[in-house]
Parts: C-alpha cells; sequence; structure tokens
C-alpha cells in the first residue's frame, strides 16, 4: 500500500467528522443528564409528598374521645326586606355591644377591617361575600348540646339584624342580588384570589353553606375522605336549597352546587375516584394549580401546580395546608381539629336547621357500613356512578334517577343506625329528612315551587330565620 493512501486529501472533512461525532456525544450525554436530573427530580418530589402525607396523617389524633364530637360552620344569606343582599358589616357594631365579643381584625396591627368577632367558642364571621354571615358553634358531644347552643346563637344574630333591617334567610344562596366584585368582602387575600381564579371566585360572594365537622381519628381518616366524598351526591339530594336565584327560578334545585361547579367540578366537588393511601390523596391534592400564597402581610400570585413548588418552599407543609384549603372536595380531613368537614349541603330551611349536620354525623359513624354497602351494591363502579348521579340530584334533588334501587331510603337507614348507636336520641333529627323521601321533595324544589305560585315576599317570609 502506498503511503499516500494514508495521507488525506480533504483534511477539513476529517475535522467536521471529528466535530460532528463529539456533537453527538456531546448531544447524547446532555440527554442523559436531563434524564438523570429529572429522575432525581421525582424522587425528591415523591420524598416531599411522602413527608407531607406522614405530617397530614399525624395531626389526626389517634384516638376517639369517649363519644364523637360534632361542630358546625352555618351560613346564611343576609337580605334586606325585599330580598336583596344586606351588609354584615353593619352587625358588627351591635354585636360588639353585647357582653363578651371582641372584635377579629384582618390586621391585628393596623386594627383595618373587622371581619368577625367572637365569644368562647362561637365565632360569627363574614363569609366571602359581604352578604353571607358564617356562624361557627362547637365541638359538642351530641346534636342537642349543638342546637342548644345554635338556638342561643341565632337567636342573638337573628335579633341585632333585625334591628338593622336586614333578615337571615335559611336558604343556601342570594336569592335576588347576583355575583359581583363589589359584593366580595375586601380582604386582601380574597382579591387575591380574584386576580388568579377570575370570575368564578366571586360565585362565592352568594352562596351558603351548611359545613359540618365530625371528630375523626387516624385509623379512619382514609375512609372519612373516601366515603364522605362518595356520599355527596345523596347529601345533595336529601338538602338542595338554592333554587331561586339572581331573582329568578334557577335551573338547578342546589344552585350553590350548580354554579360553584364553575371552579372546576372536580376541584370543587366530589373526588374523582377511591384512594389507596393517603400519600395517594396528598400528591392528588398537589397536582392540583395553587392560586396564591401568602407573602408576608401579603399574597403572591403562583398559578403553578403545587407539585412544582415541593422542591422550592421553605414552609412546605403550611404552604400545602394554605393550598389544599382551596381545593374545596365535598368532604375535607381537617388538620387543625382532627375532624372530616363535609361542605356540599345548602343552608337548611328555618323549620328543619339540623337535617344535613344529623346526616352528616349518622353516616360518620357507619362508615364501615357505608363501605360495604357501597361495594355489595355498585362495586367498582361507584364511583363513576355517583359522580353521574351527583350531576343529576344538582339539578333535580330527590326526584332523579338513583344508581340503585331504593339507595337513598338505604343510606338514611344507615345514617340512622348510626345515630342510635350513640345512644342519645339523635336519630329524631332525621324526622325531616324522612318527610323529604316520601314526597319525593328537596327544600329546593319546595323553595320553588313558592316562588312560582306566591313570589319573592312569600319565599323571604316562609325562609327568613327568626
Amino acid at each position: 500500500m502506498s503511503s499516500k493512501k494514508l495521507i488525506n486529501k480533504h483534511p477539513e472533512r476529517s475535522c467536521e467528522a471529528a466535530q460532528s461525532k463529539d456533537a453527538h456525544v456531546i448531544l447524547s450525554e446532555a440527554k442523559n443528564l436531563a434524564v438523570t436530573n429529572k429522575t432525581l427530580r421525582v424522587a425528591q418530589s415523591d420524598k416531599l409528598i411522602a413527608d407531607i402525607a406522614t405530617r397530614f396523617e399525624s395531626c389526626f389524633r389517634e384516638q376517639l374521645r369517649p363519644i364523637r364530637q360534632v361542630g358546625r360552620e352555618a351560613e346564611f344569606p343576609l337580605i334586606t326586606a325585599d330580598g336583596r343582599a344586606g351588609d354584615v358589616s353593619q352587625l358588627w357594631g351591635p354585636l360588639l355591644a353585647e357582653p363578651g365579643f371582641k372584635p377579629i381584625y384582618n390586621n391585628p396591627q393596623a386594627q383595618d377591617l373587622i371581619y368577625a368577632v367572637e365569644r368562647g367558642d362561637l365565632n360569627i364571621a363574614v363569609e366571602v361575600g359581604r352578604g353571607t354571615i358564617e356562624l361557627s358553634i362547637g365541638p359538642r358531644e351530641d346534636l342537642w348540646q349543638l342546637q342548644e347552643a345554635y338556638n342561643q346563637a341565632i337567636a342573638l344574630v337573628a335579633r341585632v339584624a333585625e334591628s338593622r333591617g336586614i333578615f337571615l334567610l335559611g336558604f343556601g344562596i342570594q336569592p335576588r342580588t347576583p355575583p359581583t366584585l363589589p359584593l366580595m368582602t375586601p380582604r386582601p387575600r380574597y382579591a387575591a384570589l380574584h386576580k388568579a381564579v377570575g370570575a368564578p371566585w366571586l360565585k362565592l360572594t352568594t352562596t351558603a353553606a351548611d359545613q359540618t365537622h365530625v371528630d375523626i381519628c387516624r385509623a379512619e381518616l382514609l375512609d372519612a375522605i373516601n366515603w364522605m366524598n362518595l356520599l355527596s351526591a345523596p347529601l345533595i339530594a336529601l338538602c338542595a336549597n338554592s333554587s331561586v336565584y339572581v331573582g329568578r327560578p334557577g335551573k338547578f334545585l342546589s344552585g350553590r352546587e350548580g354554579k360553584l361547579g364553575e371552579l372546576g367540578e372536580l376541584r370543587y366537588g366530589m373526588t374523582p375516584r377511591k384512594f389507596i393511601s393517603i400519600e395517594e390523596f396528598i400528591r392528588y391534592l398537589c397536582a392540583y394549580q395553587c392560586f396564591v400564597l401568602p407573602d408576608g402581610d401579603g399574597f403572591k400570585q403562583i398559578q403553578l401546580p403545587f407539585t412544582q413548588l415541593l422542591p422550592y418552599s421553605q414552609t412546605l407543609f403550611d404552604d400545602f395546608l394554605f393550598h389544599e384549603h382551596y381545593v374545596w372536595n365535598s368532604a375535607r380531613a381537617r388538620v387543625a381539629q382532627s375532624t372530616i368537614e363535609v361542605r356540599p349541603a345548602c343552608q337548611q330551611p328555618p323549620d328543619e336547621p339540623f337535617a344535613a349536620n344529623a346526616l352528616i354525623l349518622g353516616w360518620v359513624e357507619s362508615l364501615p357500613q357505608v363501605a360495604a354497602y357501597f361495594t355489595n351494591t355498585l362495586g367498582d363502579a361507584a364511583w363513576q356512578s355517583m359522580l353521574m348521579y351527583r350531576r343529576q340530584v344538582v339539578r333535580d334533588g330527590l326526584r332523579a334517577k338513583e344508581p340503585a334501587p331504593n339507595l337513598i331510603d338505604e343510606l338514611v337507614k344507615i345514617a340512622e343506625a348510626g345515630l342510635r348507636r350513640r345512644g342519645r336520641g339523635e336519630e329524631k333529627f332525621l324526622a325531616p329528612v324522612w318527610n323529604r323521601i316520601e314526597r319525593r321533595e328537596s327544600p329546593g324544589l319546595r323553595a320553588r315551587k313558592i316562588f312560582e305560585r306566591k313570589g319573592m315576599d312569600a319565599l323571604i317570609k316562609t325562609w327568613k330565620v327568626s
């Protein structure tokens, strides 16, 4: 072979080939590094989610008290005589003139905005809408004690409101006033959330829920989250009571749940599946977009899935709890109280004020029986069937087609048995529920009929709390 054959006549091509090879190697290494970094980030996120789950579980008591306690967050539309939204701030002066009340300020140092007054374990607060007042009562050992505390609180607030020419309505929504920005309570967190969420946030300015807190222990945590979310559809069917809004009959008997669904059907509402662990549940919550987070004296816009914040948060658990508060599942486990908070019931009519609370307490006392019922009747299709049923009951209440024969009757029997096992005679609070079943009439259907036949004045007269 000639030595000339060893000589490259085009040395620039060898250089190009070498550079091409080097670039290929560099690109490959960069891809491998990216994959490795992604794997590390995923592993880090998995560990952080597991840490949140562990701490979340640890906040719940290991054992129940001798009797499971119950509390209530009762929201009411505040209205003028003609049905327009009133203003809760008009009540702070006369309430603070009552013995023992103290103001709660949005900024305690500046003492700028009163958003609640408090006496003992009674908290009276303005909600997202300045026309919605909330009475937080409890915990109490049974519904009789809760009723006594409620009766005292509601009599006081109704008397003070009437002295200002405004009234509380046993209804789940403002009957006449639409949701608007001027109706929103001027708290900085609400302004930040409105900026993040947009128009759907304003739906919260007109709605009124009857939320129940029930003691749970750590061993019940996952079952309470799963089954109390699944029960949101029958609870709505039995307690829908917000069928007249913006001054006319609405298409939903539970206008509250129907309108708030604009926040996202799953983000606001029933969870989409049964969770097999608390860690899986925490991962589900973290996948939602985080709207805002506290930042010193204010709030910063985030607008990213919470999973993307995990490696960077300096106060991870507190940030998670703030984020989770604005994922409005129908049943939420509350770490501060070791309770399950059940949310989708509208405020109930004034002559039947404890219907929702009795159902919820009875079901929490019967979680194993609830699980057995759904497993035996709907099996693996339970979540899909109940999600479809939930959409129907929001519109039609007790007249919606049940996904299993006599489902409502059987579930109320389970709640009744749970209350009876407590030995306090609380099953008597279910009498209005059985009457609704017999008539196949949710309260919202009754309210709509009254409005259609006799108008707004008759609706207000019937549903006014006195």
